[in-house]
């Protein structure tokens, strides 16, 4: 029998299985960002402030009430850098650093610090900006290929669409095919490449009718 999938709005609870999805999904980028698997509550205080900056830009799906994906696409990014300082986020994940509540050490923050770093003067210049992002994405390893990640990436241009956002940006590793494929049928077009400490990212940019 076919499962049904339902694309909903995430609420606030969501956030827990979100981050567990996310750290799963992209175990090998978490790891090689701070060494080891951090405690959860890191993962879900960064997804806390995604959500919180742009509750409607969250979306998840969910077969027979599991969540097996998620994509976060704001068209509001600028809310989200002035939420974390701001509303204090920033200070607060200091504290838990400090205090062991994240699990790992002064390295690892380096290394995110910088690769953000990096990201941020890529998205800043005028022919890599864009006003709306596919900021993260991921499917549940057991649903992939089922068309979750169409029907996410549909929701949120749906989103787009409604927001007048014009030109949308997503950066994907180059060895994801599934992914770019996904992409690419959904009139993403590849433009230029990134990198962080880890290695390439493939810039894609949809320009909406």
């Amino acid at each position: 029998m076919v499962q049904q999938v339902n694309i909903e709005n995430a609420v606030k609870e969501d956030i827990p299985e979100i981050a567990a999805l996310f750290t799963e999904s992209f175990k090998d980028s978490v790891l090689h960002h701070c060494g080891k698997l951090p405690r959860p509550q890191a993962m879900e205080d960064v997804f806390s402030l995604v959500y919180e900056a742009e509750p409607e830009a969250a979306f998840i799906a969910r077969i027979n009430g599991k969540i097996c994906g998620y994509c976060f696409a704001p068209v509001k990014l600028a809310q989200l850098w002035i939420l974390a300082i701001m509303g204090g986020h920033i200070f607060k994940w200091a504290w838990r650093w400090l205090t062991g509540r994240y699990g790992f050490g002064l390295h690892p923050v380096k290394v995110i610090v910088l690769n953000k770093l990096a990201f941020l003067s890529s998205a800043i210049k005028p022919e890599k900006a864009a006003n709306a992002r596919i900021l993260s994405i991921a499917v549940d390893a057991e649903y992939r290929g089922r068309g979750v990640a169409t029907l996410l990436m549909k929701a949120a241009m749906v989103y787009f669409k409604d927001h007048c956002a014009s030109r949308i940006r997503l950066e994907v590793r180059p060895d994801n095919a599934a992914a770019i494929k996904v992409y690419e049928r959904l009139g993403f077009v590849q433009t230029g490449v990134t990198r962080d400490s880890q290695g390439d990212w493939l810039i894609m940019f949809k320009e909406m009718e």
